[in-house]
């Protein structure tokens, strides 16, 4: 009986969990189909011209009528295919193992209140399905998949109708890489994670040690995909600036400009905690804050009050009021993943003496 009871409540679970991917893509839903209808009534416009000359010239009206009425309704089809294939994907139920790696490794998931979960598991269902994760000379396992998504999730769970259209897939390295992408452990290849660019645009590389170490070490205000998701939420408007798109109205581009060069200031003088390496460009500054913020976001409001008030605004997502609980995360017993701990890449090495050279 409890068996019983126990398939009848997961079932149900389940039904709830489909109803809410229905209800919060059906914004996004509405906007396909008006797409599709459109492309369909252009369709159209274009065809009657040819099926009037068609039946003028005394060609079989019946096989012209059905002949047109097939391709509007191909246009159709194809402009709503991905309703449907987005509906298969969120009639799956939710995998224990992804569920498995969250509850481990991301703090941030953690905390969130009920509905908030069921959003994080609906985009991450979504974005796994769709987008493509490669691994170039290392093993892409569940926990390096999950963790990718993760990253993309963090900082737009706060737009109820966003989509990943900036990228379609990321690839994933074993080590850290320079400038020309070739890693390994010589000399110079520090570079953690890149948002691809010109021939390389819609491509996201990220350093899998690295990607891991910034989960497992969450209170370090550090996490290269967090990081490298934030440019593409600054890229909304097509640059990567330092200036998104989402959360700044035109009033407030000026207050954000001069906070952000007062907070470089303040980086250059050595009077801030925040990473030096925000002081490359304003992009880089508006990722390294991100990073703070969904790390740290106590914290940075109380030593940086009116960064963390316009960062709450952009991302719109309040998560000072989750700060405590993710405080009391924290400070739990699992393992840190610090510099002696074992290298995530899988050589059995310490980090210190592996991937962090």
């Amino acid at each position: 009986m409890a068996s019983i009871d126990k398939t009848l409540e997961t079932q149900t679970d389940h039904a709830d969990d489909q109803f809410e991917a229905a209800r919060f893509f059906s914004a996004w839903e509405r906007r396909t189909r008006l797409w599709a209808l459109t492309c369909s009534i252009l369709a159209t416009l274009v065809l009657i011209p040819i099926v009037l000359v068609s039946f003028q010239s005394g060609q079989d009206r019946g096989f012209i009528l059905a002949l047109s009425f097939g391709l509007i309704f191909g246009v159709y089809a194809w402009q709503t295919k991905k309703i449907r294939r987005r509906r298969q994907i969120l009639l799956k139920p939710f995998p224990a193992e992804w569920e498995m790696v969250l509850q481990r490794d991301v703090v941030f998931f953690r905390v969130l209140d009920p509905e908030a979960s069921k959003r994080f598991r609906i985009h991450m269902q979504v974005f796994l399905a769709e987008k493509r994760i490669t691994g170039i000379g290392v093993q892409v396992d569940t926990t390096t998949r999950v963790l990718v998504a993760a990253s993309a999730i963090i900082p737009i769970l706060g737009f109820p109708n966003w989509e990943w259209d900036q990228i379609s897939e990321v690839l994933v390295y074993p080590t850290r890489f320079d400038k020309d992408f070739k890693f390994g452990n010589e000399q110079g290849k520090n570079i953690l994670g890149m948002v691809g660019t010109g021939s390389l645009n819609r491509l996201m590389i990220l350093s899998k040690p690295d990607l891991i170490s910034g989960f497992r070490n969450a209170n370090d205000k550090r996490n290269v995909g967090i990081h490298e998701f934030a440019h593409l939420v600054d890229k909304t408007d097509g640059f990567i600036d330092g200036m998104p798109k989402v959360g700044l109205d035109r009033q407030a581009v000026g207050p954000w400009i001069d906070l952000v060069r007062r907070k470089m200031s303040e980086i250059e003088s050595g009077d801030s905690d925040i990473n030096p390496y925000a002081l490359t460009n304003e992009a880089e500054f508006f990722a390294v804050a991100s990073e703070y913020f969904f790390e740290r976001p106590a914290l940075m409001q109380r030593k940086h009050p009116l960064l963390y008030k316009s960062l709450e605004k952009i991302f719109n997502q309040d998560l000072f009021s989750r700060a405590a609980s993710l405080k009391r995360e924290l400070t739990k017993s699992y393992p840190r993943f610090g510099r002696n701990s074992l290298c995530p890449c899988g050589s059995g090495r310490k980090f210190k003496k592996c991937c962090l050279q």
